[in-house]
């Protein structure tokens, strides 16, 4: 580093492992990540490099659920107890057997919700640091004696002075036979981010709300106070990829002048899952990149919507979370979201 202002570099971009020591969190390893944009994030290397804490310039984005970062011991893949281990956070992984809801499938195993690999721990963990940045890197497989084996390759950029995170992942089919597969980005955000005044943002294109099976009702882009008891909304969204491919989800809240941008490659990643949790405590909005409508691993094969990964085959996917700061950059972003076609 050749800063004459620095004394070590941690002072411009941090990349930290650590140990969780209390309650359910206890032993749990992460990288913390910070930068000098003022972007915090944890990576959590126990369970698939998902990310935990997501805040900038010291405002909270990531919806943390009331679990709490949980570790995977008590995570039971043969169980429906998804709510009682599920810790949310900024990128929670889904699939690669299931997204959506659990339960004994076709193939006679039990899929849990949103499949096993979010809670799975990579393995062959590095992190890197230079002038651009923190790069990690890790691997999660999930496999079935006698039966499927599929392996995810992530690696994760987080920029040295930047607003974003950038996720590439490579799936691979490592059986000679064609493989059934799912893949959903669960990226939730919180308060402050999210609040009352709050808005998504997207590109041109349909959909279709999951729950009533009808169309999208006309206030879908709202969010409201926290509600006693409310219901959940999930919306399955279109939408228009620019020049690159590439489709735009953000939230917006212009009272704070902050918004947070999903980007996301739709040649593997065709859907734009939005979830919608007005209820009080679990105060909740997704932006969820996906290669399925969330309807689970049998719901999706009736449909014609369950993806296939041949023997051998590799697939990528390509995700960039990102900070839009001050109303100059919103507008920017809404206009260029606008003017794809």
């Amino acid at each position: 580093m050749n800063n004459r202002y620095v004394g070590h570099e941690n002072q411009l971009l941090t990349a930290r492992r650590v140990t969780y020591t209390e309650g359910m969190s206890q032993g749990v390893r992460a990288i913390e990540l910070r930068n000098s944009a003022g972007l915090y994030a944890t990576c959590v290397e126990d369970q698939c490099l998902n990310l935990f804490d997501f805040s900038y310039k010291g405002v909270n984005f990531a919806f943390q659920s009331k679990n709490g970062l949980v570790s995977g011991r008590y995570f039971n893949g043969g169980a429906p107890e998804f709510s009682y281990y599920w810790p949310a956070g900024m990128l929670y992984t889904c699939g690669l057997m299931n997204v959506g809801p659990g339960g004994v499938m076709e193939d006679g195993f039990f899929h849990p919700d949103h499949g096993r690999i979010g809670s799975m721990p990579a393995r062959d963990v590095t992190v890197t640091r230079n002038e651009e940045g923190v790069t990690v890197t890790g691997t999660v497989q999930e496999a079935l004696l006698a039966g499927y084996h599929l392996e995810l390759k992530r690696k994760l950029f987080f920029p040295a002075a930047d607003k974003r995170i950038v996720i590439e992942d490579t799936v691979t089919n490592l059986e000679p036979q064609a493989a059934e597969f799912m893949l959903l980005y669960h990226i939730n955000l919180g308060y402050p981010l999210l609040d009352a005044q709050s808005r998504v943002v997207k590109g041109k294109g349909g959909g279709y709300s999951i729950h009533t099976k009808g169309p999208i009702p006309e206030n879908w882009a709202q969010c409201w106070e926290p509600e006693d008891h409310k219901d959940e909304d999930l919306f399955c969204h279109e939408n228009t990829p620019d020049e690159k491919g590439y489709g735009y989800g953000a939230l917006i809240n212009d009272d704070l002048g902050l918004g947070c941008y999903v980007k996301y490659h739709m040649e593997n990643l065709p859907w734009l899952m939005h979830w919608r949790n007005m209820c009080s405590h679990d105060y909740a909005l997704g932006l969820e990149p996906s290669n399925n409508q969330v309807l689970g691993r049998d719901s999706e094969r009736k449909n014609g919507t369950l993806q296939t990964i041949g023997g051998y085959e590799t697939k990528t996917f390509k995700v960039e979370i990102g900070v839009l700061d001050g109303m100059e950059e919103i507008a920017a972003f809404e206009k260029m979201v606008a003017n794809l076609k």
